[in-house]
């Protein structure tokens, strides 16, 4: 009988030498398409020598490009039908997945991938390098999300807000969203212990012999006109609103009665002054009756008192202004030099990339609602607004190369001095500064696109020049076009 034990130390060594199972390079890759297949967006695999190893059934649901065309062959912009955002084919040398390979860096960037059936969908496209532990890049994964459900839904959105907000004939404010505004503000005044809101109340001079004498259809066409040049001369954070028929009211916040007189004063002259071409050359009159917000006022008390003020300028003849506080028209006041050598701006930032003033014949009004419209078009997102000073954030890219994408903030700030050179006239200043604003965790910003985007603003705005006086104060480097 054999009485030998079990030596255990024997066992784990013999446990230890068993020889494990070798790893194949793409084992793993049957469970990762079974993850792939339950997510939405698009994921494709390059390895380090930019053959496509994965291709998701999302993928080719986005692309219309099937999976047995891609796989094995070397990825190009073609391959996923890569356009930019204007449509235009992607070149091989601004491949994201090249770019992202050779830096080893994020890129990301919104496309267009135009499908063979025809079908346009704009997706936002993320390559992510694969580094080991060498720091040597052995592939890329790229994620497609299709966010055309998503920019359709805020379109929806965006429409069914201003159908809710908006007169359909002037595309100024209706009077459902004046009253709500007019409520809001006396809230916060009165949370704030400070009254600084006014109201202007207009009606269009005669409009009934407009009707009476051309025909509906004009007089609606002078509604347009007369509520376009509203918006042209106030500021972006007045609001704008036809309260019904020919009258209209604009709400100015952050204002007191003497700006809201001078306002409404320049809106009156302005309108008088401009022939319209649909009342044969003949310019639009209107009366305008002004109040300031006092303490203990309700929305009917602050309203009635500027409608009281209306009826006084129509009784007074007509084309003029009067305050509720004052039964007589006034005057826009000038503004004053506060000194000889140039304007006194706010404090600058030390961090400015581009800093730079202007003085321009262009009048003020005309400038903010030229800066409205720049906001409008490039998406910026506003962060500040006040009377005499703005502050945006946007973002950029350079058309050339869509790696080259920029994020800043930029600051505008406006004011008019009389020049003494031209009686007296009204010259308008501004300064614009551009700061690198704070980026996204998965981007990267060029600070060298500062000086293309200060040119986009000027072209925008107008500001050339020969029609205008430059100060560089900073700069990376010289402004383009210069």
């Amino acid at each position: 009988m054999d009485n030998t034990q079990p030596n255990p130390d024997a066992q784990q060594n013999s446990e230890v030498a068993s020889p494990q199972p070798a790893h194949r390079p793409y084992d793993w890759l049957p469970y990762l398409n079974t993850l792939f297949s339950c997510l939405r967006e698009g994921v494709v695999f390059v390895d380090r020598d930019y053959v496509i190893r994965t291709w998701s059934n999302s993928t080719e649901l986005i692309t219309s490009v099937p999976e047995s065309e891609t796989v094995g062959y070397a990825i190009r912009p073609c391959v996923l039908n890569l356009h930019s955002v204007h449509g235009d084919p992607v070149a091989d040398e601004h491949c994201p997945v090249a770019a992202c390979m050779q830096t080893g860096k994020i890129r990301r960037g919104d496309f267009r991938i135009v499908g063979r059936s025809g079908r346009d969908v704009k997706v936002e496209l993320t390559a992510t390098p694969v580094i080991d532990e060498n720091n040597v890049v052995q592939g890329c994964v790229i994620l497609l999300h299709d966010t055309s459900i998503q920019l359709d839904l805020q379109k929806q959105l965006r429409d069914l807000y201003e159908i809710s907000v908006l007169d359909p004939l002037t595309q100024v404010a209706n009077r459902g969203e004046f009253e709500r505004v007019l409520a809001e503000s006396i809230r916060t005044s009165r949370l704030s212990g400070e009254y600084s809101t006014c109201l202007i109340i207009c009606d269009i001079d005669y409009f009934k012999s407009i009707n009476d004498n051309f025909n509906h259809h004009v007089g609606d066409q002078a509604l347009i006109a007369f509520a376009g040049q509203l918006k042209e001369i106030v500021r972006s954070e007045d609001l704008v609103c036809r309260y019904g028929g020919e009258e209209f009211v604009v709400l100015c916040a952050d204002c007191d009665i003497n700006s809201a007189i001078g306002r409404a004063e320049e809106i009156r002259a302005s309108l008088e002054s401009r022939p319209q071409t649909m009342l044969n050359g003949k310019c639009i009159t209107a009366s305008f009756g002004v109040s300031d917000l006092r303490p203990h006022d309700t929305a009917t008390d602050f309203f009635v008192r500027a409608d009281s003020a209306l009826l006084k300028a129509k009784e007074l003849g007509r084309n003029r202004v009067v305050a509720a506080s004052d039964s007589k028209g006034n005057k826009l006041k000038s503004v004053d030099a506060t000194s000889v050598s140039g304007v006194e701006w706010r404090v600058k930032s030390r961090k400015a990339l581009v800093s730079e003033e202007y003085v321009t014949q262009t009048p003020v009004t005309v400038l903010v609602e030229k800066l409205r419209g720049f906001i409008f078009e490039h998406d910026a997102d506003i962060r500040q607004v006040e009377s005499d000073f703005a502050s945006i954030e946007i973002e950029i890219e350079d058309p050339a190369n869509y790696a080259r994408r920029g994020r800043f903030r930029v600051s505008f700030e406006f004011c008019e001095r009389p020049s003494p050179e031209e009686n007296g006239r009204l010259r308008s200043f501004i300064r614009i500064e551009i700061c690198e604003a704070r980026r996204k965790w998965f981007s990267t910003n060029d600070t060298s696109l500062a000086p293309k985007l200060l040119s986009e603003i000027r072209r925008y705005m107008m500001i050339s020049d020969e029609g205008s006086q430059v100060k560089l104060e900073s700069a990376g480097q010289p402004t383009p076009g210069r």
